[in-house]
């Protein structure tokens, strides 16, 4: 039913006493209207129909907006801003260390020492010995192949003259398909780019049109004066988590200021529309591990897989990869609070009380929250231990 205040669901309790007492005004109030009665059965099926076609025009009520939609209907909505992020392999450059007349297939696979699995895109010939470098790409889609720097280091199909393998730089381009929750986040992170001011634009783009970018922040000094994070005056440093460092410069210089610097740790050379070269600063940021210890008092109806029901839990509050599954969790600059954390654990049948300990070092726990700077804070499986809460 279509009110001032939105559509409000009726359902089958409610058209079942709406049609009962219909029954009662056409055939007396002593009709019998019992579930083994022929009226009786009547009724319940025709409002057990009419609750079915009223959940659904609720449905289609809820599609029309950003907050209450899912899926195709979500993309939708906000397609006008940005489009729904899919999977996407995670790719860079690999260094073979070769002796003279090897050759390297295409396809052929190196991995991490965990397991992450690489191809290559082409082949590489020795003419001599040396380091010769080659485009790869993840064998598997998701933001599992993104790697630091030197951790593809083991050679699956030896090669003759194949002497060893690392990359030089992290990869980061991988991504994963975006949630419910991340995709309608995104959306509204990403309105600033119908604004005018500078900050919200750039932070709004990088986010929304670089592969692989999970979070972005921009901070301004407009002072005369070094700030006190040593920012110069009058610039700007874009922080990022995730995407390429070349993707990310690129679009900065096109929704930064003129006149302005962009200011970070990482540079980048950018071509202008005179063909002159352009550098622009942008930082990547720091991730944070969190060690967590969970203390549960458990009911009799706590599941058997209870305590990796916990640890998902976690994994997707915080953020980091659990079940091979990267989830964005609390993002940039949000610091992990220890009363959320444990009022999020209830959500798993069984729990009756809860308590946590965190840790940035997996050596001093303490039962206090954790302070995020211009960081993310991550975790995954192995850094959560479950145990009983012991009184």
């Amino acid at each position: 039913m279509l009110t001032s205040e939105g559509f409000k669901r009726k359902r089958y309790v409610d058209f079942f006493e709406e049609m009962s007492e219909v029954a009662r005004e056409l055939w007396g109030d002593d009709v019998n209207l019992s579930e083994r009665s022929p009226v009786g059965k009547f009724t319940s099926l025709i409002a057990y129909a009419r609750a079915e076609d009223n959940e659904l025009a609720e449905e289609v009520y809820n599609s029309r907006f950003v907050d209450t939609s899912e899926g195709v209907s979500l993309e939708n909505n906000v397609k006008r801003v940005i489009k729904k992020k899919g999977w996407l392999k995670s790719s860079g450059i690999i260094q073979l260390n070769l002796n003279r007349g090897a050759t390297v297939p295409a396809g052929d696979l190196f991995s991490t020492n965990y397991g992450v699995m690489y191809e290559t895109l082409s082949e590489v010939k020795a003419p001599n010995d040396g380091i010769y470098t080659v485009n790869v790409k993840a064998i598997e889609y998701g933001r599992i192949g993104n790697v630091e720097a030197g951790e593809i280091t083991k050679i699956i199909n030896p090669v003759v003259g194949l002497n060893s393998v690392t990359n030089k730089e992290p990869f980061r381009n991988g991504q994963d398909e975006e949630t419910t929750g991340e995709l309608r986040g995104r959306y509204y992170d990403s309105l600033g780019k119908a604004g005018s001011r500078r900050v919200e634009s750039i932070e709004a783009y990088v986010l929304d049109e670089v592969e692989g970018v999970r979070s972005c922040l921009v901070i301004e000094n407009d002072s005369n004066e070094f700030d006190a994070d040593g920012r110069p005056p009058h610039c700007f440093e874009t922080i990022v988590l995730g995407g390429e460092a070349d993707k990310v410069a690129q679009k900065i210089f096109e929704k930064k200021p003129d006149g302005i610097r962009a200011f970070g740790s990482t540079v980048e050379q950018v071509k202008d529309s005179k063909g002159a070269l352009r550098s622009i600063g942008f930082t990547y940021a720091e991730t944070v591990q969190v060690y967590v210890k969970v203390y549960v008092d458990k009911r009799s109806d706590y599941p058997i897989d209870g305590d990796e029901q916990i640890k998902e839990q976690i994994v997707r509050f915080i953020g980091g990869t659990g079940d091979n599954v990267t989830y964005n969790g609390l993002g940039m600059s949000k610091d992990v609070v220890v009363s959320r954390l444990e009022s999020r654990l209830f959500a798993v049948e069984g729990v009756e009380d809860v308590k946590i300990s965190l840790s940035t070092d997996g050596f001093i726990y303490l039962e206090e929250n954790i302070e995020i700077g211009l960081q993310v804070a991550e975790t995954d499986f192995s850094k959560i231990e479950v145990s009983d809460l012991v009184a």
